[in-house]
């Protein structure tokens, strides 16, 4: 065999070992061996994702015993796309992603924070709109998907082609100012922050037209991959659980106004998948 064709062989072993490497899943690839990767939702900066998680993930180290790695992200394309691919250990966020990860990634659920979400559609008063179904083809100021305040208000509208117009804004206050400022004929919002608004005599002009409440919802959890073993999950929720007055978790629970961690119920999250049908990426 001449050395020409010796030296074509070696190159195309080393493209298609290249290739293969490049296509294996991205967690097997950047994996650090025993090291638990953990991410939440980008919902702040990543500088922000540090201060405020940072600490979380050294407490859940010592509890565990194994190395618990803060992974932070930029934004939703990023997050969505990280998490379908199955990059990660632990992940704090919405309930209907837990519910999409325990069905197609096996994630289990371990602990979240207390209380309930429910979510409504306010509109301005005097108005002729009586019924949330005379919304569609209608704009509606939300943050947009896949934010749950806005799934589940859409999620009243199951046919994809009658539903309303989202006029996108950055915040739930932004949202209220747009439907006030005329923009939109209504404003989805947390009905915890229209109470809040309420009390301090801001929701002036405007009422509610149609609310979430007959499926409250949990708030934020913490799921876990089966690819850590069971003695480690169990050391890990149970460090979530007695989180109360610990530094480790305490700016979480500051940021949720929260005293601690509570116990979840995997019933909790069935059928919530279908919140994210119409997201990108969720569809199958």
């Amino acid at each position: 065999m001449s050395k020409a064709i010796c030296c074509l062989k070696l190159k195309i072993f080393r493209m298609a070992l290249l290739l293969c490497t490049s296509l294996l899943p991205a967690w097997a690839a950047a994996a650090e061996p025993g090291v638990i990767t953990m991410t939440t939702a980008p919902t702040q900066s990543v500088a922000d994702t540090h201060k405020l998680y940072g600490p979380l993930a050294e407490y859940l180290s010592q509890a565990s015993g194994k190395q618990v790695k803060l992974v932070p992200v930029r934004n939703f394309l990023e997050y969505t796309s990280k998490m379908r691919k199955d990059e990660f250990d632990i992940i704090f966020d919405g309930p209907h992603f837990v519910s999409w990860r325990m069905q197609h990634t096996g994630h289990i659920p371990l602990a979240r924070i207390p209380g309930e979400l429910v979510f409504m559609a306010a509109v301005k008063d005097g108005g002729t709109i009586k019924d949330i179904k005379e919304l569609v083809g209608k704009k509606v100021c939300a943050v947009n998907s896949p934010n749950l305040a806005t799934l589940m208000v859409l999620d009243a509208f199951p046919n994809p082609v009658r539903q309303p117009v989202i006029v996108a804004q950055r915040s739930f206050k932004d949202s209220m100012q747009c439907l006030k400022d005329g923009k939109a004929d209504a404003a989805i919002l947390p009905v915890a922050f229209w109470k809040k608004f309420e009390k301090a005599g801001k929701t002036k002009g405007l009422r509610l037209l149609y609310s979430t409440n007959k499926q409250p919802l949990p708030p934020r959890t913490f799921s876990i991959s089966k690819r850590v073993d069971a003695a480690t999950r169990e050391k890990i929720r149970l460090a979530l659980l007695d989180s109360e007055g610990k530094p480790g978790p305490q700016p979480v629970l500051n940021r949720f106004r929260s005293k601690n961690f509570v116990a979840v119920k995997e019933s909790e999250y069935t059928d919530l998948t279908r919140l994210l049908l119409s997201v990108w990426g969720f569809h199958e």
